[in-house]
């Protein structure tokens, strides 16, 4: 395993508060060098074209896919099931793509990531067994598994502590442009010619991505190898536990939002084309919100902007079952947006803070697997609840959101302890 770069970690956070444990060398604050090469500016930009792109990749389908399963006979417990596969698969595969990265680099953990992504997406759209389409959902969570966090670990490692922050809401920025592009034209595409082309339209987008990886990334593989210890090395550390904890909780919740509300919507009298618009307005203010937040992490420091994603979005599920019209869940979703909007800058703000350099690509996969194991919890008890009825998963919002807030106010209080030690 190779080691931080910063060997002394009292150098970096001085002593230990006394609510905390000790900060292992794993996970030492590092400052990453200027990006060599290229200007960080255009650095930042062609990273963010990579996230742009691959965030619509997905996302065209997702106003189309809990209503194409539900087409071909599942039913809406059937549904969360299956599309919690995708993100246990997810999950499961980012916990060891920093072995990946390490042994292919991130040139080739990128293109191998892309082309596997767009032939799973083709088999979801073929698929109509429940094996077959578990089995090509798994396969498009194991495939993106394989891009984000190398992704957010080139962010990382392209800014200095100082810039990282309006770095990270660049990079969010442009890929939020990515999720509120993709409902809206998944939604349109999926109303005029059928959900299955809506899957061919994702796997076209994968393929096109293939060349802006050549311009982002360095054919070589990293000089230290990278062992799964390393992922305990992160999650040992009681504050990014809790960082983690609170992420997974609040993906749950999102889980439920992005699987329930387009059945919901149907119960509504509410068809595709709408659900493609809240989704669409959902990612407007959720760009929007990316590079002020950016800003404000680098000038207030970015534990002080945890809280009001984590309860917002939770709040706003939880008002669902309240909302009959068109005009009610779009302004639902424009809130539900601007919320959450604050979650990916900051936490990955903190998850790079709290990370040395030659493990960025494993914590910010352990970061991204947090999540999405909340996007697999979620629907599966979205799915359970929904026994009861489609109004039981957003019921449900209310504890999982509250548990995030204790998770986070421990995030809050340990990182602000400790703010002049880091």
């Amino acid at each position: 395993m190779g080691t931080s770069h910063d060997p002394d970690p009292s150098a970096t956070f001085g002593p230990a508060p006394a609510s905390e444990a000790p900060v292992p060398e794993a996970i030492a604050v590092a400052r990453a060098p200027a990006a060599r090469g290229q200007p960080l500016a255009v650095r930042i930009a062609l990273l963010g074209t990579t996230g742009f792109l691959l965030a619509i990749s997905w996302q065209v389908v997702l106003p189309v896919l809990p209503l194409h399963l539900s087409r071909i006979g599942y039913t809406a417990t059937q549904v969360g099931i299956l599309v919690s596969l995708l993100s246990l698969a997810m999950g499961i595969v980012e916990l060891e793509v920093g072995r990946v990265a390490g042994m292919f680099g991130r040139r080739w953990t990128l293109l191998g990531g892309l082309l596997a992504n767009a032939a799973a997406m083709i088999g979801v759209a073929q698929a109509r067994a429940a094996a077959a389409v578990g089995g090509a959902l798994a396969g498009v969570g194991a495939s993106r598994a394989l891009m984000w966090a190398p992704l957010h670990a080139s962010v990382a490692a392209a800014a200095s502590e100082e810039t990282r922050g309006r770095a990270f809401g660049v990079f969010w920025f442009l890929t939020s442009v990515g999720f509120l592009a993709g409902p809206a034209i998944g939604g349109v595409v999926g109303a005029r010619y059928g959900d299955r082309v809506v899957f061919y339209l994702g796997a076209g987008i994968s393929l096109i991505i293939l060349p802006v990886i050549f311009a982002t990334t360095t054919p070589g593989r990293p000089t230290l190898r990278l062992t799964a210890s390393g992922v305990g090395a992160v999650l040992r550390h009681p504050t990014v536990f809790r960082l983690c904890l609170a992420n997974h909780l609040y993906y749950a919740v999102t889980g439920i939002w992005s699987t329930f509300l387009p059945l919901y919507a149907a119960t509504q009298g509410l068809g595709v084309l709408v659900v493609g618009e809240v989704f669409a307005v959902q990612g407007l203010t959720y760009a929007l919100v990316q590079i002020p937040t950016g800003r404000l992490a680098d000038r207030w420091g970015p534990e002080r902007l945890v809280l009001p994603g984590l309860a917002g979005r939770s709040a706003i599920a939880l008002l669902v079952p309240l909302l009959h019209s068109t005009t009610a869940l779009l302004l639902a979703g424009a809130v539900y947006g601007f919320v959450g909007g604050l979650v990916p800058v900051t936490f990955t703000t903190l998850m790079a803070r709290l990370s040395p350099r030659d493990r960025y690509t494993t914590a910010m996969g352990v970061y991204n697997s947090s999540g999405d194991l909340g996007f697999f919890i979620g629907p599966l008890m979205g799915g359970a609840a929904a026994l009861l009825g489609i109004v039981g998963p957003f019921v449900l919002c209310a504890p999982l959101g509250l548990a995030a807030v204790i998770a986070g106010l421990g995030v809050a209080a340990a990182i602000g302890s400790s703010r002049s030690q880091i």
